[in-house]
Formats: structure tokens, sequence, C-alpha cells
């Protein structure tokens, strides 16, 4: 199950790795299917966490919200064939996996795919080359980037605020 997750056959982020230890230090061995249940309650929390903060930005740099019966936030699934690993949803984009770098950049591409299908406004741009953004990851962390440009691309920006490049 876990090698299914993890974005271009990467080793399990440090975060990641750090939790699962922390939780067999506290618990112990734990059932398949509670660690399933763990696994996916973490980031289901993660995703509505991130979910908010991108929101937050969307209106403020568009000045149109993201909330609203239009919108279906974030889907909670159970795979039958997986068992309880559930995956979290917004727009066409998913993740089932608790790393807080993996899941802004599912969230945040999934709320640019919302933003220009309902509202037809490109999200967000690069205010040197006035084009849309792509989200990236630069040292685990998810940004924003251009591929404009006379090297063809940089980072714009993270796409937690929290995080300084």
């Amino acid at each position: 199950m876990l090698r299914a997750v993890w974005r271009q056959e990467e080793g399990a982020p440090e975060a990641v790795l750090k939790w699962m230890s922390d939780m067999y230090g506290e618990s112990g061995e734990v059932a398949e299917r509670e660690f399933c249940e763990l696994w996916t309650a973490r980031t289901f929390s993660m995703a509505k966490t991130a979910f908010e903060m991108i929101g937050r930005s969307v209106e403020e740099e568009t000045g149109k919200e993201v909330a609203g019966k239009e919108f279906c936030y974030i889907d909670y699934l159970r795979d039958s064939d997986l068992g309880p690993v559930g995956v979290v949803r917004v727009k066409s984009m998913e993740v089932s996996t608790p790393d807080w770098g993996e899941v802004l950049g599912v969230m945040a591409e999934g709320m640019q795919e919302f933003v220009m299908s309902h509202y037809r406004v490109v999200w967000p741009v690069c205010a040197d080359h006035k084009c849309g953004l792509h989200v990236g990851f630069f040292h685990e962390a998810a940004v924003w980037t251009c591929k404009a440009g006379i090297t063809s691309g940089h980072v714009v920006r993270a796409i937690d605020p929290a995080v300084r490049l």
C-alpha cells in the first residue's frame, strides 16, 4: 500500500517517517486497518487545513470565493480494493498521502482547476511574466513555478506562506 502513494516513486518524506515512528513509539504495533484509518484521518485533516489556507489566498488575490454549493470541497472516499485507505479529492485532483508538501500541492492544483473552470480566471499569475503558475516541488516544499522567461522557468513562491525558500 505505501509504495503506491509516493510522488514519482520517491522515498517517504522525513515528516511522514517521523509520524509513523512516533505512532509506533506511542502505541507499538498497530493493526493494518487501524493504521490505514489513522493515515487517512491525518491526510484528510491536512487537506482541510490546506484548503482553508489556499482558499484565503484565492480570495485575497482574485476577490473570488471558493466556498459555495457549486464547489465540492473534499470527498472522503474508501477504496474497495485497498480497504480503509481514503482519498481526499478536490475537483479532479486527489491525494492519499499524509505529507504536507504533497497535500498542499494537490489541493493547490484542485483549487486552481476550480478557479479556472468556475470563474474563467487564471490564478495564480507570475507578476514578472503575466502568465499562469504551475505547482512544483522544491526541497519537498510545494511551490508555484512560472515556466516563462529566459531560463524557461523559475520558482515564484512557496504555496505555504510560512515556508521560506
